[in-house]
């Protein structure tokens, strides 16, 4: 069911927890085995110069990857988006090289350059490849963004996408009391915080004003990790939003004041509306200090300004993303009749 309810989304993704779940299943397994021997026998087929840098089994990946982008591509309006190899997440040159594959196994069955996102984490090097990229006309997505600093490098790099993860942040402000949420401002500790303050809908409000600001024709925000139809609204008007089914049910299903409503104008009582919370006129009212626009113009300066949260957050989800990618290829060489 991964994939079989893409036709009911804007946009879709192709990564490899995605398809380790849909492997891990009998009936995904018995569906979609076939593009997955397609792919390596293609890989077979052509022995592609990128094996001797990816690896036979990773460029079947690849390939099968890809394979299921194309038929996506076709079942959606918007982007698909597709993994890059978390375990490339510090080497800007592989992160280019895979992407490059990808692209060219894209342009040979015909979809869109337009129509594809490259998802590469945030981290500098990735940040680094995304710029290059960029640059050759391939569209990315900086994804594990829980920070500032990192939504800041990646629109000064020309990214297409940022996107960032409202609950995940968050708990981890939950997790830590005593982290400081704000370098600029006084200490928030355990009992001195606003508790209408929220870290998640703070970070996404303050890289889209940033963005719309500074950035108004360029860099794009999507926030994922949405939790609640509340967490939807406070971050209404935002660019993207990566939304459940479930809530996308609960704000179909809850009145406004013309008796319907269109997704993100729902609100708990009947009758009201609310206005977007995020808009391009807001954005050029927010105010930055010179501190807080000072791109990083290094690795150790990105990684400090990062904070302990983004930091945290980002290796904890590099190193699960990584278990994902080691935990697929098996079943690729167990098709292929290889052992590692």
């Amino acid at each position: 069911d991964a994939f079989g309810n893409a036709v009911c989304s804007s946009a879709a993704a192709v990564t490899s927890r995605i398809l380790l779940k849909v492997l891990r299943n009998p009936v995904g397994m018995r569906q979609y085995e076939q593009p997955i021997e397609s792919a390596l026998a293609y890989v077979e087929n052509t022995q592609p110069v990128e094996k001797d840098t990816l690896g036979l089994v990773h460029c079947s990946l690849d390939k099968a990857m890809v394979n299921l982008g194309s038929l996506l591509s076709e079942q959606v309006e918007g982007k698909v988006s597709t993994e890059v190899d978390a375990r490339f997440a510090h080497d800007a040159d592989k992160i280019v090289a895979q992407v490059t594959y990808l692209a060219k196994l894209y342009d040979e069955v015909g979809v869109s350059r337009e129509k594809i996102l490259y998802r590469i984490p945030a981290t500098w090097a990735g940040i680094q490849a995304a710029r290059t990229l960029e640059q050759r006309g391939l569209h990315t997505l900086m994804t594990l963004v829980c920070s500032f600093a990192q939504c800041m490098a990646a629109a000064e790099a020309g990214v297409s996408v940022v996107q960032l993860y409202v609950g995940r942040v968050r708990d981890w402000y939950k997790a830590h009391p005593n982290a400081i949420r704000n370098p600029d401002g006084p200490r928030e500790d355990a009992g001195s915080s606003d508790p209408g303050k929220d870290p998640g809908h703070d970070l996404v409000t303050k890289c889209y004003n940033y963005l719309h600001k500074y950035h108004p024709h360029g860099t794009k925000i999507m926030a994922g990790d949405i939790r609640t139809k509340e967490d939807a609204l406070h971050i209404a008007g935002c660019d993207y939003i990566a939304l459940s089914p479930a809530i996308i049910k609960e704000l179909e299903l809850t009145p406004s004041s013309l008796g319907y409503n269109d997704g993100l104008s729902a609100v708990n009582s009947y009758p009201s509306d609310v206005e977007a919370a995020l808009t391009p006129a807001k954005a050029q009212r927010a105010t930055f200090t010179e501190r807080q626009l000072r791109a990083a113009q290094s690795e150790a300066d990105f990684d400090r300004e990062m904070g302990d949260c983004g930091r945290d957050l980002l290796g904890k989800s590099l190193k699960r993303y990584c278990d994902s990618i080691d935990q697929l290829e098996p079943y690729f060489t167990k098709i292929a009749g290889r052992t590692n």
